[in-house]
């Protein structure tokens, strides 16, 4: 990985972090959810990197308990499932912000399947008791994909453009 690929995950994986931080007062609204998609429609597979440090980075913030185990696989998952869509969905964002909707319904889930090996009766009592807030979760990241994702999408691909996102020193 070059110097500028590796400098461009860690200042992407920030922008997440700081997105996160700031709406952090707010239940269950984030820009991450938005924010991946975008990275993984521009950047392909290189977002499960930025993915990957962004977990680094909230384990190191608030401490490496079983929810931070659950973003291990639960971001990555939104990427791979962006990666196998994105030749479908294409720049029709009405359908990213339908899976970005879908992703917060079932972000609880994701979490719950953590405790399935241990309590399957309590990994299950876990997903139910938070459906209201993963319903909410769905419904922010709707709106914001819907009033956020094809302008920020298009700032990130007039970058591409201009070379932001290249390797232009071809690891020299």
């Amino acid at each position: 990985m070059s110097v500028k690929t590796m400098t461009r995950v860690a200042l992407l994986s920030a922008v997440l972090n700081v997105s996160k931080l700031a709406l952090g007062s707010l239940p269950n609204v984030e820009l991450v959810t938005l924010l991946i998609i975008l990275y993984t429609l521009i950047l392909g597979k290189e977002a499960i990197a930025i993915v990957t440090v962004f977990n680094m980075f909230e384990g190191l913030l608030w401490g490496f308990g079983s929810w931070w185990v659950s973003y291990m696989y639960t971001w990555p998952v939104l990427c791979l499932s962006v990666l196998f869509l994105r030749k479908l969905f294409k720049e029709e964002f009405l359908l990213w912000s339908v899976l970005a909707g879908i992703f917060g319904l079932l972000f609880g889930a994701f979490f719950a399947v953590f405790y399935l090996p241990v309590d399957p009766v309590y990994a299950l009592s876990y997903w139910v008791k938070g459906l209201p807030w993963d319903v909410w979760h769905a419904s922010c990241n709707f709106v914001l994909m819907s009033l956020l994702g094809k302008p920020l999408y298009q700032v990130l691909k007039k970058m591409k453009h201009q070379g932001f996102f290249e390797n232009q020193y071809h690891g020299k």
